[in-house]
């Protein structure tokens, strides 16, 4: 927005120095100062398309920003809740083979007990 601020003020002035410059002098120069006042306008008007062209793509740009930041935390908070289930279900598995081993020496101490005469 800036910048159009900037395109706007420099064609105002622009067209204040033709202005005051078509008060003096020949005809000739201000009919060259007509042809290059409008060669400067065209471009101008040129130059705001493209200006207005470019701030869509950044506006463009920063949506497309914002959408990929809210990927990243979604993939975020799916990468935090699998982390926590592995280390829940590695917790819960080393829980089962400490009760499986307290058992498994249970029934070796009933077997020898039945084995020893």
């Amino acid at each position: 927005m800036k910048t159009m601020y900037r395109v706007v003020i420099s064609l105002g002035l622009l067209l204040s120095l033709i202005l005051l410059a078509s008060g003096c002098g020949d005809p000739e120069s201000d009919a060259a100062l007509i042809r290059r006042a409008r060669l400067v306008a065209n471009e101008n008007i040129a130059l705001k398309k493209q200006l207005d062209k470019k701030d869509k793509h950044i506006a463009q740009l920063e949506k497309q920003i914002e959408q990929l930041k809210q990927e990243k935390q979604n993939i975020s908070e799916q990468t935090d809740e699998t982390t926590f289930r592995l280390l829940q279900m590695t917790a819960e598995a080393e829980q089962r083979a400490e009760t499986l081993r307290q058992e498994n020496e249970r029934l070796k101490q009933q077997l020898e007990q039945r084995q020893s005469p």
